[in-house]
């Protein structure tokens, strides 16, 4: 009996194993921000929670940059076909049955835990909280919030522009490795390129530089023998600068431009400015992409719309900030708050509630564009792709008797420009797909799907002008109907761009609670 036993749950840790690795066909799961736009690994919950917990087991020392920091040309690395996984799934299988048969013909089974140590992940999220405050004290401008819209812009273009003239205009922002390695591949373009998400690995500072290491998650589309084929990719960059500067103003860090006159980055080859005849050395000004590799590379299902995996992480304890209440107190003297609780009570109504049922019911809807002011570019762009998808499959991710049972907050930032308020959401709903004649495709009608995430609020200091929260289907700046966004978020009566948080809070993130680190 103990050999069966052991040999059982072999198997099932096997299928794990190979399912978080990519071997096995990965399930998927509705709700903006749950499935298909929190995690490149065909959305399944589990493989985002196993990544992040092999990235973050070496965390903790210096990253490991290899050679590989090359463009993925060609898209999609190495992608196993269907026969190969098959039969490597049944050797891999045979052979540890075989293992585990021998060994237990003396020794009792032993229990194998794979969840995430949540300890050790509250520990690494305070070293890069502690890092990104003393890089604050040396740089006033800095923004976490401001970098991470960088980034977004940086890596967009990197893949849009491959293969393009238009490559040249990053060459202040890329390594000489990287735009050697560039010119020797050639790389395909991209389209529809989507970061689902970014987490902060480790800061450092010396007296010649600082640098931040980055986890990235993200898919995009290639043309591979004339037909568009989606890849999902993880990705660790490791940004640069030079010691001692202070971060460009938000609109400058909003969008790629020359550090000098702030014209667009239409550098060429040599990185001169044709405005400003400006000559920009790598990290004299801004950050700049010195190494870049990547850690996971394979074919993405996006047909899989209707494949519901099961919720990870929802029993987890809530990751609060080491110095929340600080945090707190930081707020009120900002805001001359008399009354934490009534203002915490007051934004959990008429902001986290309010936009949650809002976001939600115009997801169900498949009107995504009707909450675009409530969106930042990023969030927005990442779920666009999927609504795009069920759109041309004519099919309808219903989000039904939706309910919030608790939230609790998690996390305060505050810097120069933005404030930033992160909590949890513990929610459930029937969660199905359906078809244009109401059939049913995936998930269920008669059981409630109960699960919890974290989302983070954005908005510029200083940006409430009155006391009254505008209504969801206004502009915040001129009051008039919320009808005419567009893509770009920008108030077709008063020309304001809303998604940057400057006159109100904006949904910034959304993070599943099984990869969260706060």
């Amino acid at each position: 009996m103990t050999r069966i036993k052991a040999i059982f749950l072999t198997l099932l840790l096997t299928l794990t194993l190979l399912a978080a690795s990519g071997i096995l066909p990965r399930t998927a799961e509705a709700r903006p921000g749950g499935g298909h736009s929190s995690s490149s690994h065909s959305s399944s919950r589990s493989s985002s929670s196993s990544s992040s917990s092999s990235w973050h087991s070496s965390s903790s020392h210096s990253p490991s940059w290899g050679n590989s920091g090359s463009y993925s040309g060609g898209g999609g690395g190495s992608s196993l076909d269907s026969a190969t996984q098959f039969w490597l799934l049944i050797v891999l299988i045979i052979v540890i049955i075989i293992m585990i048969y021998i060994m237990t013909s003396n020794n009792p089974p032993k229990s194998i835990s794979s969840r995430p140590n949540q300890i050790i992940r509250a520990r690494q999220n305070s070293v890069v909280s502690q890092s990104l405050a003393k890089l604050q004290e040396h740089d006033p401008n800095f923004s976490s919030i401001l970098l991470l819209d960088f980034i977004h812009l940086l890596y967009s273009k990197l893949y849009q522009y491959a293969g393009r003239p238009e490559f040249s205009y990053l060459s202040p922002f890329l390594g000489e490795e990287l735009l050697q390695q560039h010119a020797f591949l050639k790389p395909q373009p991209a389209e529809e390129v989507v970061i689902n998400g970014i987490q902060w690995e480790s800061v450092t500072q010396s007296t010649e530089q600082d640098c931040i290491s980055l986890l990235i998650d993200a898919n995009y589309t290639q043309q591979v023998q004339g037909k568009p084929t989606r890849y999902a990719i993880n990705e660790r960059w490791l940004l640069c600068r030079q010691a001692g500067l202070l971060s460009p103003e938000p609109q400058q860090m909003q969008a790629l431009s020359c550090p000098h006159c702030a014209a667009p980055a239409h550098f060429n080859d040599a990185g001169v400015c044709p405005y400003c005849q400006t000559l920009l050395h790598k990290g004299e000004a801004q950050w700049y992409l010195h190494k870049r590799v990547i850690t996971y590379s394979s074919v993405l299902d996006t047909g899989s719309l209707v494949s519901y995996a099961t919720e990870q992480g929802t029993e987890l304890a809530t990751i609060k900030q080491p110095d929340l209440k600080q945090r707190i107190e930081k707020m009120q003297r900002l805001h001359a708050l008399q009354d934490w609780e009534s203002y915490f009570t007051t934004f959990q109504e008429r902001i986290v509630k309010a936009y949650f049922l809002a976001i939600y019911a115009h997801w169900s809807a498949r009107n995504w564009e009707g909450v675009r002011h409530l969106l930042s570019d990023r969030l927005y762009e990442a779920n666009q792709f999927w609504t795009d998808r069920y759109k041309q499959h004519n099919w309808f991710n219903r989000l039904d008797k939706l309910s919030i049972q608790r939230i609790e907050l998690a996390k305060l930032d505050i810097d120069r420009y933005y404030e930033a308020i992160t909590i949890r959401i513990f929610a459930s709903c029937y969660d199905y797909t359906e078809d244009a004649q109401g059939k049913l495709l995936g998930g269920s009608k008669r059981s409630l799907r109960e699960y919890s995430e974290y989302w983070t609020f954005v908005r510029r200091i200083h940006s409430e002008k009155n006391t009254e929260t505008p209504a969801l289907n206004q502009c915040p700046q001129c009051g008039a109907p919320a009808d005419k966004m567009g893509q770009a978020a920008e108030c077709g009566y008063c020309g304001s761009k809303i998604s940057t948080g400057e006159f109100s809070w904006v949904l910034f993130l959304i993070m599943q609670d099984d990869v969260y680190n706060g």
